[in-house]
């Protein structure tokens, strides 16, 4: 019985031992367990810090070699946005120009579109105006009815009006004046016309002519000639004014509306310079003849006063004058010549009378 008994205490004891084991074994398991789940939330929390790193830096996941093929993916992926970016605004840009140049063209076709219509407008008006005025400017009110001739001495007025060619009641605008112009121009003693339109029905013609100033002998006639050395009349009648001798304009030429030749007109000059300082020394209507043959040495002949003066070249005209105008008044009546021809600062002038 005491063996049993004492079997079933050790029983006892050993199942409480086992228990007591048992227990102390569950309360470092849980002890254990909390350390895990500290340990747990510890890591998790560095997990999530750790990710918050990575998101904020760049991310080495896929990387073999730390730092290397990860920064280089994200630099491609950089230059592939910035290219992205870059052909957005370029595609942005142009299609900006695009839409001003379009509206450029458009303001621009507009604007010729406006042109056009006004160029259009305004032609039509111009034309409509035009056609008016070509009605109203040939009607019966712009007959000629009065034709006035000014300014004529030499040439008649209707000697004019018939050069002009102009028709009593024929329109005012029927001839240009250019034209009536030239037709009265053929006249040798007319040098300008002007023709001024006196509305409604008038027109003036205002002459301006041309004077004889010398004469050529020419075929037992004259040939009259102006400063100009225009031809202006062949007559039977001798004028009072100087006969111009030694002239080289062929006879031929010699014919109203001609001029003489250009060696003629380059002496005629000197003549008209000689002719200036006899009018200054009030002795031009003494002059009868000039001859130019000789450029030095004019020759002029004082029929009147019965005396041939030879000037030499055309220089110091006003002093040869005035010695000239002393030897007439001492010579007077006495038939001779009078050497103006040398230097009168070496020599003397004088008079050689007629034997």
């Amino acid at each position: 019985m005491k063996k049993q008994k004492n079997t079933e205490l050790n029983f006892l004891y050993t199942d409480l031992k086992y228990n007591n084991l048992n227990e102390e074994k569950n309360k470092k398991k849980e002890k254990k367990d909390i350390k895990n789940k500290k340990s747990s939330k510890k890591t998790k929390r560095a997990d999530n810090k750790s990710a918050r790193n990575k998101k904020n830096s760049h991310s080495f996941d896929n990387e073999i070699v730390i730092g290397v093929t990860k920064i280089e993916e994200d630099g491609n992926k950089k230059k592939e946005k910035n290219n992205k970016k870059r052909k957005q605004k370029k595609v942005h840009k142009k299609n900006q120009e695009t839409r001003i140049t379009n509206e450029r063209i458009e303001k621009s076709k507009r604007k010729k579109h406006s042109t056009i219509k006004s160029v259009l407008k305004w032609t039509t008006l111009f034309c409509a105006l035009v056609s008016a005025s070509i009605f109203f400017i040939m009607s019966p009110l712009f007959n000629i009815k009065q034709i006035e001739v000014i300014g004529n001495q030499k040439i008649t007025t209707e000697a004019i009006i018939s050069l002009s060619k102009i028709q009593m009641e024929e329109n005012i605008y029927k001839n240009s004046s250019s034209k009536i112009k030239q037709n009265i121009k053929q006249e040798p003693y007319i040098e300008d016309v002007i023709i001024k339109r006196k509305l409604p029905n008038k027109i003036e013609i205002n002459i301006k002519e041309r004077v004889a100033t010398y004469m050529l002998e020419y075929a037992n006639s004259y040939a009259y000639i102006n400063n100009q050395g225009y031809i202006l009349e062949i007559s039977e009648n001798k004028l009072d004014i100087p006969i111009i001798m030694g002239y080289k304009t062929e006879d031929e030429n010699i014919k109203p509306g001609n001029r003489l030749c250009n060696e003629d007109l380059e002496k005629l000059s000197i003549a008209l310079k000689i002719s200036e300082s006899a009018h200054a020394n009030k002795l031009e209507k003494e002059i009868t003849r000039i001859n130019i043959e000789n450029n030095n040495n004019y020759t002029i002949i004082m029929e009147n006063k019965k005396k041939t003066v030879y000037l030499g070249d055309a220089s110091k005209l006003s002093d040869k004058m005035r010695i000239l105008t002393k030897i007439i008044e001492d010579e007077e009546g006495n038939e001779g010549e009078v050497f103006l021809n040398m230097d009168l600062n070496k020599q003397n002038a004088f008079f050689r009378k007629k034997e």
